[in-house]
Parts: structure tokens; C-alpha cells; sequence
């Protein structure tokens, strides 16, 4: 097994890891709405106790990560499908992991 990455984040950076883990947990359920598999691999790979995310959220938090998400990586689709040699710029997205879309 391999050994965690450990990690030390303070109050602001810890932000950062609320929508990675928002689609790590979609992916890993039975039938996800999102797959994200580099999220889900990131969160695996990190030490983190991540129960304090899930502890502090409200029911609706989660499933609204996924809805933004699922249609950010529309439009981004959708926008590179009529532009294909088009750039997209994700600022303020903490560790986003779109680019697997």
C-alpha cells in the first residue's frame, strides 16, 4: 500500500479540496452522476480526514457541487465543440479537475 501524501493546509486552502471531494464522492458511488476519477484518486492519495467535509456540509451541498459541475463541464464541452482550437481559463476553481472532461 502506498503511503498518504501529507498535507498542511490552512483555514482558506482547506476550501480548496470541498469541490475535489464533492465529485471524488459522486464518483465512487453506485451510479454516479459525474465520473471523476483523478478527483477521487487525489482524495485517496492524500492525508486528509475528509470526514470533517462531510460532517460540516448540509445534505444539499454535495448534490449541488455535482449540478454546477455537471453543467460547467457542458459548457465547456459545448463551447470547445463549436470552437475547437478555443482556451478555457478556470480561475477561483480550487483543485478542479475538469481538464479529464
Amino acid at each position: 500500500m502506498n503511503e498518504k501524501i501529507k498535507i498542511e493546509l490552512g483555514s482558506v486552502q482547506k476550501t480548496l479540496l470541498l469541490p475535489l471531494w464533492g465529485r471524488a464522492v459522486e464518483t465512487q458511488k453506485p451510479n454516479p452522476k459525474l465520473k471523476d476519477s483523478a478527483a477521487a484518486e487525489i482524495i485517496n492519495n492524500i492525508d486528509y480526514d475528509f470526514s470533517t467535509i462531510a460532517s460540516k456540509i448540509s445534505f444539499v451541498t454535495q448534490p449541488a457541487w455535482i449540478a454546477r459541475s455537471i453543467h460547467i463541464d457542458r459548457t465547456i464541452n459545448n463551447f470547445l465543440s463549436a470552437h475547437p482550437d478555443g482556451t478555457i481559463v478556470n480561475l477561483g476553481c480550487g483543485l478542479d479537475t475538469t481538464y479529464n472532461i
